[in-house]
């Protein structure tokens, strides 16, 4: 099932229901320390422990923040109201810090931060940085702060890379699938219906081969080395049956027929002429600049990604459809991105810092409050069960085209049955080290760019996560 949308938010021809869409602040490369750097972590924040006084600091890249798009003020206001409604309950205050995208996630202040023993006490990270602070032994353990409850309210695919034995060291707070988006006029123009969205790889390179012109390419796969061109890549990985590590995290799958079989995919699009070397604006998450801007035709982004190109392009008329597969009888499977609160095991006062988390995230009477993140804030869908059956009894699925669409077809959860508590076409964003995560990328490199065969790519790389795995010590990498 595909869908599509224009900003002028005519009836989409599916439900003949408007799609509600706000702006997405896209998924970027997070870039951060080495592997080096991972020993350093605790003995330098050895400075920050103790009770202290003052208000605790979170730091992420949401709020304060005044102007510019809905987006910005949606999600500034929810975060700015959150805190306030914490600290007029009378208990160890907090203040939030923003930190651009740019430096955040894209840059390295927090992680020099911590290195300096300097860190936040509560602080924001994807999956993709877990490894990094827990073998760093910065992570507080979440697990009691959230009391008779636990974690049975939480989806099981949010809670497996934050997980380590039984316990938890980071409070998932949304999940972002991610999906396939095209240009619909770009379809029409090459005399293409919905009946000609693609369904296979096969499908995807030959519709792409249709879109393409001397102005346009038919596909975009993010080029750039970072760690959004891994996020990106992994479904496609996972379709055709690979990993990057065995089940228990400890042995190098990588130098697989169906590692390579991926690895082929993103080259053969290149090499073929329908994708290009080089994406525009901020890389391949940026819609805006590279789908609305007429620069390719088709590309991968997390489902809220809808809502980024309100704003920026609120004239352009786009589609979504879930992720091709290998082949028709292949399963289909997605990435689920997502960001997690977490708390700095050696700040000021940690349990403190839990127990907001716990409030915020966990409680029940923070059901209301998360529905409104997932809906009007940020359109990434809950991670709670109990948040998701508030949404169905409320009818903000019926209501939302592009959020029923992202829990449904993108990551295949139903919410007309939110007791489910999965989501069967979703696997959670991997955990790896950042030298595993670096073999990854470039290997995904070396066959977009640089013409090297996918077999030796996916050896190389083996060869490197290999010697990583050696002697690693640290939490069990999840793939």
């Amino acid at each position: 099932m595909a869908t599509h949308a224009s900003g002028s938010r005519r009836p989409s021809p599916l439900t003949g229901r408007p799609v509600s869409r706000r702006t997405l602040l896209s998924a970027s490369a997070r870039l951060g320390l080495g592997t080096a750097a991972l020993g350093t972590l605790g003995t330098a924040l050895s400075a920050c422990s103790g009770d202290g006084d003052g208000p605790l600091s979170f730091w992420q890249w949401y709020a304060p923040q005044e102007g510019g798009t809905y987006a910005v003020e949606a999600q500034s206001g929810w975060f700015t109201t959150l805190v306030e409604d914490w600290n007029a309950l009378g208990g160890r205050q907090v203040e939030l810090t923003y930190i651009p995208v740019s430096e955040y996630i894209e840059g390295t202040q927090l992680q020099s931060a911590f290195a300096a023993g300097e860190g936040p006490d509560i602080f924001v990270i994807s999956p993709g940085d877990f490894l990094r602070y827990h073998n760093g032994d910065v992570l507080y353990d979440l697990t009691d702060a959230l009391g008779e409850r636990g974690t049975a309210d939480f989806h099981a695919s949010a809670l497996a890379t934050r997980t380590v034995g039984d316990r938890l060291f980071g409070l998932p707070m949304e999940a972002e699938p991610v999906t396939m988006f095209y240009d619909v006029r770009a379809f029409e123009d090459a005399g293409l219906s919905e009946g000609d969205i693609p369904r296979t790889w096969d499908d995807l390179l030959s519709v792409a081969d249709r879109l393409t012109t001397d102005d346009r390419y038919g596909l975009l796969f993010e080029t750039a080395p970072n760690v959004y061109q891994n996020f990106t890549w992994y479904p496609f990985l996972w379709q055709a049956g690979g990993a990057v590590v065995d089940e228990s995290g400890l042995l190098p799958r990588f130098d697989s027929p169906e590692t390579v079989r991926a690895l082929a995919l993103w080259q053969d699009a290149i090499e073929s002429g329908v994708a290009p070397r080089t994406t525009q604006g901020g890389g391949g998450g940026d819609l805006v600049a590279n789908l609305a801007g007429g620069y390719a035709a088709m590309a991968p982004m997390v489902t809220a990604g809808g809502s980024f190109l309100e704003t920026g392009a609120p004239d352009f008329e786009y589609g979504m459809f879930p992720l091709p597969v290998p082949d028709a009888d292949t399963d289909p499977v997605t990435v689920l991105g997502g960001w997690s609160f977490c708390v700095n095991s050696q700040g000021r006062d940690p349990a403190a810092a839990a127990e907001f988390c716990a409030w915020a995230l966990a409680g029940e009477e923070s059901t209301e409050r998360m529905a409104s993140w997932a809906f009007d804030a940020k359109k990434s869908l809950p991670v709670r069960t109990s948040v998701m059956r508030h949404a169905q009894e409320n009818g903000l699925f019926g209501g939302d085209e592009l959020m029923s669409y992202a829990a449904f077809e993108a990551a295949g959860f139903d919410p007309d049955d939110p007791t489910d508590g999965t989501t069967p076409l979703g696997r959670g964003e991997p955990r790896f080290t950042p030298a595993v995560v670096q073999a990854v990328t470039d290997a995904i490199q070396a066959v977009q760019l640089s013409g090297v065969e996918p077999e030796i790519a996916a050896e190389t790389a083996h060869e490197q996560i290999a010697v990583e795995l050696e002697n690693y010590s640290g939490a069990p990498l999840g793939s």
